[in-house]
């Protein structure tokens, strides 16, 4: 019913040209709202998704639940078509949104199209109808990105940032227990002791007897260093948009390094 859908679906470079070139609407939607660019830019076939925008195709064209092709094309993982889409004009922070296409990327650990996203304008601290802050998103991964959530951080992700009573350190405690990334929130000013709803910490989320657990007591125990605190105040003084200056500052390298 939907040629040209399934043309793109199944990567069919030629027939999807064979397609346009006999009048098929380009930007045709299915049941779903959903147009061949958005199914291009799932897929990742940069091909087809170069040709599609070449041809007119609408860059934020909205599905039925608003996602756009962009948000499709961080779902899909190709860093490549989500360059193409920002340079046809896509919207980075498109409104209306049950995910951001910051969330897309950060859930499924991309790094690069974060890094691609936040340099465009993405919003770090928007929270989603299901995980919270892009930061949350990454966080609830089984095996989460510490390249991820080392960017994120860096570049100003709000680290003790709450949704549905819990932050970004309850989540990794929940559900991967790893200790790199409790090391990483902890070392951009995770708050070990905050509680979410029912007055459980990371710590206790995370089980008595975990690695993760004890990395957690240790540092209930011992107070953050006076330098760390004034490096976390500094940053936070700054803000997320001045953060990503940093690098420009006429400052000797190991401030702009002690600052990051």
């Amino acid at each position: 019913m939907f040629p040209l859908h399934n043309a793109v679906a199944s990567r069919n470079f030629t027939e999807v040209q064979n397609l346009v070139a006999n009048g098929h609407d380009i930007n045709e939607q299915h049941y779903d709202r959903v147009t061949p660019l958005h199914m291009a830019c799932l897929t990742g076939d940069v091909e087809i998704t170069d040709y599609l925008l070449q041809k007119g195709a609408w860059v934020n064209a909205q599905s039925i639940d608003n996602s756009t092709p962009l948000c499709d094309a961080c779902a899909g993982g190709n860093v490549e078509c989500v360059k193409m889409l920002l340079n046809h004009g896509a919207v980075v922070n498109p409104p209306l949104l049950l995910s951001t296409p910051l969330h897309e990327a950060a859930l499924r650990g991309y790094t690069d199209i974060v890094t691609v996203l936040i340099i465009a304008g993405a919003k770090l601290n928007v929270n989603d109808l299901h995980y919270g802050t892009p930061l949350h998103a990454t966080c609830s991964m089984q095996f989460p990105s510490i390249s991820c959530i080392n960017f994120l951080l860096k570049s100003g992700a709000s680290v003790n940032a709450i949704k549905n009573h819990k932050t970004p350190l309850h989540l990794i405690a929940m559900y991967s227990k790893s200790e790199d990334a409790a090391q990483l929130l902890l070392a951009y000013g995770a708050d070990v002791y905050m509680k979410d709803n029912r007055g459980r910490t990371a710590r206790d989320l995370a089980g008595p007897s975990s690695a993760l657990a004890h990395l957690l007591v240790t540092n209930e125990k011992d107070p953050r260093p006076l330098t760390q605190c004034c490096r976390l105040a500094i940053r936070s003084h700054l803000g997320p948009t001045r953060l990503q200056m940093i690098n420009k500052l006429q400052a000797p390298p190991i401030l702009i390094g002690f600052l990051q």
